[in-house]
């Protein structure tokens, strides 16, 4: 009777768990409070309407699925590639024949199927219409290369809808097949060892088309690179220069280069001459400076001497002769400026007074 007694406690505890909503795996929150229930809930972003019940399973159900989060996907290490820091320079048209051959069927062997490291088929082939599309509208900002043991370029792609969103990229390539070893790119599709975004398609077709025909135009060029436009004439020039009485005019003035004089005094015999002499004399007598003395030629004292032959002197002793000749009253306004001069820097007497 006892053990039959035992046997039917065992099955109706067995059963009372069954049918009780708060099973054992609930039971480290009976003895919790409603407070501490939804706090719990809270911070598993979980609901707290209900009454105490309803918030254990809630907590349960919760244990039991991990909290709705799915798996963590675990990515393999990416490849440890010794990108170089220095020594690189501006692609230029002297590279070409130092660079292999890239081809399409290259481009897109590494797209289709990229060395990645989980062995899984990229088939990215259309980032490469895409790149073809950046490589038309000039997004490749920058390009530098570096030539070892190995070709590594690097520089800057622009994003394809945003101007000011620019992405770093990095190539490697092998030096003599031309294939892509490993690659690397700043945007949200283009980390890891191998890259197949439409950033780095970009710069491969460009590579394609410079190594193959010589085209360097998919960079974007900076605002030193061309030379001046603006200072350059549009049309040559040939022929004479135009005379300043033939120039065009807005406004038709009257001849402002007409001679003023009247006609009987134009274009006299001697009239220069006449100018000439009134200009040296009136010069001569004022020591005025007028400009208009200076479209004359300087008088010749050589070609003077032999004007002058009539003469029972030599020409030149008698220019000089005028020059040192003084007269009394000449003396005197000398003797009285030089009497000040001496008396003005305190030189009063000499030892000859």
């Amino acid at each position: 009777m006892v053990n039959i007694h035992r046997e039917t406690l065992d099955f109706f505890r067995w059963l009372a768990e069954r049918l009780n909503p708060i099973n054992t795996m609930a039971s480290r929150y009976i003895t919790w409070t409603v407070p501490q229930l939804k706090k719990e809930l809270i911070q598993r972003d979980a609901s707290t309407h209900g009454r105490k019940t309803d918030l254990i399973e809630r907590l349960e159900s919760y244990d039991r699925n991990k909290n709705f989060l799915p798996p963590p996907v675990l990515l393999p290490e990416p490849l440890d590639v010794n990108w170089p820091s220095t020594g690189f320079q501006q692609l230029k048209p002297d590279h070409q024949g130092l660079l292999p051959v890239v081809t399409r069927d290259q481009t897109e062997a590494y797209f289709l199927h990229r060395l990645a490291g989980d062995n899984d088929s990229a088939r990215n082939i259309k980032a490469i219409k895409n790149g073809e599309l950046l490589y038309d509208s000039k997004r490749i900002l920058a390009c530098s290369v570096l030539i070892e043991n190995e070709i590594f370029f690097t520089g800057i792609v622009s994003a394809a809808m945003k101007n000011k969103v620019t992405y770093n990229y990095k190539l490697r390539l092998e030096k003599q097949s031309g294939d892509i070893l490993s690659s690397h790119c700043e945007c949200p599709a283009g980390k890891g060892p191998n890259v197949t975004c439409k950033h780095l398609a970009a710069v491969i077709v460009m590579l394609e088309k410079f190594i193959g025909l010589g085209e360097l135009t998919g960079i974007e060029q900076t605002c030193t690179e061309s030379l001046m436009m603006f200072n350059k004439p549009k049309t040559s020039q040939k022929g004479s220069p135009v005379k300043v009485e033939n120039l065009s005019r807005k406004r038709k003035s009257e001849n402002i280069l007409d001679d003023p004089r009247p006609e009987k005094t134009k274009n006299m015999e001697g009239f220069e001459d006449r100018v000439l002499n009134i200009l040296v004399n009136y010069t001569a007598k004022s020591s005025a400076n007028i400009a208009y003395r200076y479209l004359f030629k300087r008088a010749d004292l050589k070609s003077a001497f032999h004007d002058h032959d009539y003469l029972t002197l030599p020409f030149t002793e008698y220019w000089v002769g005028e020059a040192i000749k003084v007269n009394d009253l000449e003396i005197k306004k000398i003797e009285v400026a030089t009497g000040r001069r001496l008396t003005r820097n305190g030189l009063g007497r000499g030892h000859g007074d």
